[in-house]
């Protein structure tokens, strides 16, 4: 597990943070994901093709899914508040494999995407996550967008 980066965010923010998880995710209508596994040699968390039965969280079948998708997640792999961390452990998974995803949202019409989970005791103006520079530039890189799941923990 990879632990806090020397940049981090202070003491006092992170105590107010909980949970914190991105997950990277690669999507197109016909994507087979056993292909991008097969070319990056980096296995998913989760992958589906279109087609695929789909579970809720509680398990109940529901439609099947209507793309194809390949994630890759921080989850359980980074002991971090700070996203950046996270963000930046996938980075070094995927820019070096680029191109292979780039050439699948070029030719399949595909999408990179950064979804964040973070969840604060705290929810209040300017205390949001902080996403770096360098973090934004490497998302950039792999044509990616970036959404937020933000949550408020209540406290006990």
């Amino acid at each position: 597990m990879i632990g806090p980066s020397m940049n981090g965010i202070d003491e006092q923010h992170a105590s107010h943070i909980g949970r914190v998880k991105v997950d990277f995710l690669l999507s197109a209508l016909d994507l087979d994901p056993e292909t991008i596994t097969e070319r990056t040699g980096l296995h998913p968390d989760r992958s589906a093709k279109r087609g695929d039965l789909r579970r809720n969280y509680k398990g109940d079948l529901i439609a099947p899914h209507d793309e194809g998708f390949w994630l890759l997640s921080s989850g359980g792999k980074v002991n971090s508040k700070d996203i950046n961390d996270h963000i930046e452990f996938l980075l070094e998974l995927l820019l070096s494999h680029r191109e292979t995803f780039l050439t699948v949202v070029n030719e399949m019409a595909g999408e990179t995407f950064f979804d964040v989970l973070w969840t604060s005791n705290y929810l209040y103006a300017g205390t949001g996550p902080i996403i770096s520079r360098g973090s934004l530039q490497g998302m950039s890189e792999m044509g990616a967008s970036i959404g937020f799941d933000i949550y408020q923990d209540d406290e006990d």
